[in-house]
């Protein structure tokens, strides 16, 4: 699956394309090869959730967070990625998400703003320390809740992937996250 390069130990996370059309969804896409024995946490630990920030946008090169900060943002950054990951995979399949995740995004992009600045016309939320992170991660979480474009919101069928995307052609003819990996794999399986 995408982002994964080997080494000597077995594999290592890579930068993941972000390939879902929207921030939050490419945040929840973090896991590689999802349920088997090679599966690859990219958010593993607060170095993999910071490289992802930055390689996403979201912060410079040269932000940190001291150690404290550090653990918060593994444990919000992985609640969030589930509720996430759990919410779009219930709107894909056409059914009702579930309080939980609800909540969890909610609560994480109401505390986050009430802790940012706003400024300007049009409005620019400024978030600080971790929640720089959290906070636009929970924010594209709930726009895309309330958008026009959650009923082409789909999950990628291949078993080991199951990765969201927003499908944006015109016909809603996308089946994969990406035919490069996902999709040759499929078409090579069923040629055999």
């Amino acid at each position: 699956m995408n982002g994964l390069r080997s080494i000597a130990h077995g594999p290592v996370p890579g930068p993941l394309h972000r390939i879902a059309g929207n921030l939050a969804l490419d945040f929840a896409n973090t896991i590689s090869w999802r349920g088997t024995d090679h599966e690859v946490d990219h958010l593993r630990d607060a170095d993999g959730i910071l490289a992802w920030a930055k390689h996403a946008g979201l912060v410079g090169v040269d932000f940190s967070l001291p150690t404290r900060q550090r653990a918060l943002l593994v444990d919000q950054g992985r609640s969030l990625r589930t509720a996430i990951d759990e919410v779009g995979a219930a709107i894909a399949a056409g059914a009702e998400p579930a309080a939980q995740g609800l909540a969890v995004i909610h609560d994480l992009a109401a505390r986050t703003f009430m802790a940012a600045s706003l400024t300007g016309a049009p409005a620019r939320i400024a978030f600080t320390h971790a929640d720089q992170i959290i906070g636009p991660l929970a924010w594209a979480a709930v726009d895309l809740l309330r958008g026009d474009e959650l009923g082409r919101l789909k999950r990628c069928p291949q078993h080991d992937c199951h990765w969201l995307f927003i499908d944006r052609t015109k016909n809603r003819s996308r089946r994969w996250c990406e035919m490069a990996t996902c999709g040759n794999r499929a078409k090579t399986r069923s040629r055999r």
